[in-house]
Formats: C-alpha cells, sequence, structure tokens
C-alpha cells in the first residue's frame, strides 16, 4: 500500500514538469527541424525516386516470353466439321514466341529511369531546404504579429487609464476634445490589435501547414542571432539544389535523346510451335523469326530523336534561367540584409534613445508642474511605437538571414 502511494505522490510531483514540457515555446530552429521531420511530401519523394530505381531495373530486361496454344485447319463445315481427325492439315499447337528487344534500347530506358530517380532525389533536396524557409517566415509572421498585438494591448492600456483621468478633468469643467481625441486613438489602437490578432492566426495556420499540432503552442519569447553568410559571392547559387534539379533535368533530356537514337535500332523476336496431328500423321515443328521494318525512319524515328534535342535544348534554358532566378533573389535578399541593418542601428543610436529622452523629459517637466499629463502620455506612446517599429525591423532581419540561408545554406535532406 506504501509503495502505492510513494507513486502516486511522485506522479502528482511529475504532473508539472510534464505539462510544462507540453507547452515548452516553439523556437525557430524547432520549427525548421519538424518542418522537416513531419512533412509527408518529402517522404512521398523518396518513394517516387526508389519506384524509378525499381522501374530502371525493369526496363532493362527483356520481354516476358509467350506461351500460345490453339487449333490450325479445324474443318467447320461438310461431313468432317469439327472432327479433329479427319484432315491431314488439321493439328493442336503448342509454342512459345520471345521479342527480343536490342539492349541498347532497354540500357537507354533503363539509364532515364535512373536519371529520373536521381532528379527526384535532387527535388527532394531542394523540397527540404524550401519548407525550412517557408516554416521558419511563417514563425517569423506569427511572431511578429503576436508583438503587435501586444504592443496595441498594452496602448489601449495606457489610453484608457489616460481616458479616465481625461474624463475626470472634463467632470471638473476641462475641455471635451481631449477625451473625443483619446477614444478616436483608443479605437484605432484596438482596430490595430484586431488586426494583428488575425495576421497571428492566419500565421499560425500556415505554419501548421508544416508542422502540424505544434503550431497552436506558445512561441518563443526571444528571436536567435541572425547571422548572414560570410561569402557574398554568387557563385554560390551554383550549388543550390534547385539548380541542381534543374540540371538533373536535363539529365533526363539526354537521356531521352539516347532513347529516341536507340528506338532507330530494329527489335527481332522469334517463335517456336509444336503440332501435334491426329492418328498416324507426321506432328510437325515451326520456328520463324520476325524483324522490324522501319520504313519510313524519316518521318518517324528521326522526328522523334529531333523532339527530344529540342527538349534537351529546352531543359538547358530552363535551367540557365533558374540560376538568374536564384541569383536576382540573392541580390534582392542582400538587399533586404543590408537595410535591415542600416535601419536599426538608426533606431538603436538615434530613434529609440531620442523617444525615450523625450518621454523623460516630459516627465520631468509634469512633476514640476510645466507639462499637462496629455503630453506625457503622447510621449510614452512615442516610444512604444518606435519600439515596436524596432521589432519590425529584427523580424525583417531574421527573415533575410532566413532567405540568405535558403539560397546559401549547404543543409541537406534525404531519407
Amino acid at each position: 500500500m506504501l509503495s502505492k502511494l510513494n507513486v502516486l505522490l511522485c506522479a502528482l510531483l511529475l504532473l508539472p514538469a510534464i505539462a510544462h514540457a507540453d507547452t515548452a515555446p516553439l523556437t525557430l530552429d524547432q520549427t525548421m527541424r519538424l518542418a522537416v521531420e513531419r512533412q509527408p511530401m518529402l517522404r512521398s519523394l523518396g518513394h517516387a525516386a526508389s519506384a524509378a530505381r525499381e522501374a530502371a531495373v525493369a526496363e532493362a530486361q527483356l520481354p516476358d516470353p509467350r506461351l500460345r496454344f490453339g487449333v490450325q485447319n479445324l474443318p467447320i463445315n461438310g461431313a468432317n466439321a469439327y472432327r479433329f481427325d479427319r484432315e491431314d492439315m488439321t493439328m493442336t499447337t503448342l509454342g512459345v514466341m520471345q521479342d527480343v528487344v536490342r539492349s541498347e534500347k532497354r540500357e537507354a530506358a533503363s539509364r532515364r529511369m535512373q536519371a529520373e530517380a536521381e532528379q527526384i532525389d535532387s527535388e527532394q533536396i531542394a523540397s527540404a531546404r524550401g519548407i525550412r524557409r517557408d516554416a521558419a517566415l511563417a514563425w517569423l509572421d506569427a511572431y511578429e504579429a503576436q508583438r503587435k498585438a501586444e504592443v496595441y494591448r498594452r496602448m489601449a492600456g495606457e489610453m484608457t487609464a489616460e481616458r479616465q483621468v481625461a474624463l475626470s478633468r472634463l467632470a471638473a469643467g476641462g475641455a471635451s476634445g481631449e477625451v473625443f481625441q483619446l477614444d478616436t486613438m483608443l479605437a484605432m489602437a484596438n482596430d490595430k490589435r484586431l488586426a494583428a490578432e488575425r495576421d497571428e492566426r492566419k500565421a499560425r495556420a500556415m505554419l501548421a501547414r508544416w508542422i502540424g499540432e505544434a503550431a497552436s503552442g506558445p512561441l518563443a519569447a526571444d528571436l536567435p542571432e541572425a547571422a548572414p553568410p560570410a561569402d557574398r559571392s554568387p557563385a554560390r547559387i551554383d550549388q543550390h539544389p534547385a539548380l541542381e534539379t534543374a540540371r538533373r533535368m536535363q539529365g533526363i533530356a539526354l537521356a531521352d535523346v539516347d532513347r529516341a537514337k536507340a528506338e532507330r535500332l530494329q527489335n527481332w523476336g522469334w517463335e517456336m510451335m509444336y503440332g501435334k496431328r491426329q492418328r498416324d500423321r507426321a506432328d510437325m515443328l515451326t520456328f520463324q523469326v520476325s524483324l522490324d521494318l522501319p520504313w519510313d525512319r524519316a518521318n518517324r524515328q528521326d522526328r522523334r530523336t529531333a523532339e527530344k534535342f529540342a527538349l534537351a535544348e529546352r531543359a538547358n534554358e530552363l535551367a540557365e534561367d533558374r540560376r538568374r532566378e536564384l541569383t536576382a533573389e540573392l541580390d534582392s535578399t542582400w538587399a533586404d540584409w543590408d537595410a535591415a541593418q542600416a535601419r536599426l542601428q538608426e533606431h538603436e543610436h538615434r530613434l529609440i534613445p531620442a523617444a525615450r529622452a523625450r518621454y523623460a523629459t516630459r516627465q520631468a517637466a509634469y512633476s514640476a508642474g510645466g507639462s499637462p499629463l496629455g503630453m506625457v502620455w503622447e510621449a510614452r506612446r512615442s516610444v512604444l511605437e518606435v519600439e515596436l517599429e524596432h521589432w519590425v525591423i529584427l523580424v525583417e532581419r531574421q527573415r533575410a538571414a532566413i532567405r540568405l540561408a535558403y539560397l546559401t545554406d549547404s543543409q541537406e535532406y534525404k531519407k
């Protein structure tokens, strides 16, 4: 009995720790990790690559042989109709057929499926990197909206208190314009809070697309330190998995060219058949060879080869277009990073200190009786607005860091 009581007490003591573990704040790094671990699309690409490799083995094999059996030359009218033993030509047959596809064709088809498997592998790696980026951006959107909602709630609370003070002055014969102005500002703050709460819900819905139910938990209070890559060279784009996927598409197109060339070669086949005749008539053995006759090669096989050459050129142009697109995105993201860095320095060195100094000056003037309380409240709102903008810029810089990591990071995923 005492042992059971001890177990129960231990369980009760552990409940707070378990509850805390379940509600641990979701960090940005955890979000990116969960997005990859819980993503069915990546697993589906792994299955597709495995299927292509299985098909590559199958394409290298000869077609299955075929069994033939039946009756030949059975009379169907006259006195001997449907009699197997009256006509010399009547016999039951059993045979086997084999179509022989040229080894060059089978090897070309196998290489084409292997190239497709390699392309899917590259697509899986590129998709994993894109998913990490999109999940991180969704987390940042939710984080930014949450911080905005908190600031607007604080502003609304302070303006509500200020309004109570203004109402007391109005009751004592003060001006009513200040109350109306505060009502307008309070309504605007509430409107912005509602918009921020809406944005947070939408961002969490998008985050749930990548990590499921974990998106509904609390978010970490602090942003990780944003660190851009040291190398700004556009040449790093050349190792991006999305560009590698485009190159693999070129490989598939070139494999299709080789396969089209191999299709110019003739297939052949053979057939052996044994014919059993009734009574004392001799049995028959038949052996035949068949051969393809490409009589219109200029309009069939040659046209197919030209088609695959054109598609290979198309794949080459698409790969170059993808490289330019990624390079432009890299340049644009560096511009976002540099602007965010410059704006943060401006806020930290000038705007925030100036707003806080103004607030402190108004407080001191109010304490000395030389400034109305409304001016103190107004200076306080300015501090909150500048600090809010500072957080927005921090998030923008983090977004730029996430996009830079997507474009230049060397992490890979493959299952």
